[in-house]
C-alpha cells in the first residue's frame, strides 16, 4: 500500500505565536502542537509579520502576546488585520486584570486569553473562532 501523500492529508490549522519569553513561547508552542496545530513562532512584531507574509495560506489564528517591545502587542494585531481581515487574531497576555481584560475585549472585539494558559481549552475555543471562517 502506497503512503498518502501530504496533498491527501488534512491541512493541520495554523498559529502564529507571538511571545517574547522564549520558554513561554517554546512550552506553548509544543503544547500547541501535541493539540494538533502545525505552530510557526515570533519573538516580536517585525518577525511575526514577516512570517505571515511567508506563510499567510497556512495560518487561520494569530496568538499574539499584548505586552511586548517594539511593535506592541495591540498594533500588532492590527497590522496583522490590514493584511489579511479573514485572520483569526487573539490577544494574550499574564500581566492584566479581570476588569482590564474585560476593557480590552469590549474596545477591541479581540479576544484575550490570560496566562497561565489552559492549551487544551485554548485549542477548542481557536477551533470556535474558526468555525465561520472559510478554508484559504
Amino acid at each position: 500500500m502506497t503512503p498518502p501523500r501530504d496533498s491527501d492529508r488534512p491541512r493541520l490549522p495554523g498559529l502564529l505565536l507571538v511571545d517574547p519569553d522564549p520558554r513561554v513561547r517554546d512550552a506553548l508552542a509544543r503544547a500547541m502542537e501535541n493539540e494538533g496545530w502545525r505552530v510557526w513562532s515570533a519573538a516580536d512584531g517585525t518577525s511575526a509579520v514577516e512570517i505571515y507574509h511567508q506563510n499567510r495560506d497556512q495560518i487561520d489564528v494569530a496568538l499574539v502576546d499584548l505586552l511586548f517591545p517594539g511593535l506592541q502587542g495591540g498594533r500588532l494585531l492590527a497590522e496583522l488585520g490590514q493584511l489579511d481581515p479573514d485572520l483569526v487574531r487573539c490577544a494574550m497576555s499574564g500581566g492584566v486584570n479581570a476588569y482590564t481584560a474585560s476593557a480590552f475585549r469590549r474596545m477591541s472585539g479581540t479576544p484575550l486569553f490570560t496566562k497561565p494558559l489552559d492549551t487544551h481549552a485554548l485549542a477548542c475555543a481557536l477551533h470556535e473562532m474558526m468555525a465561520p471562517v472559510s478554508p484559504k
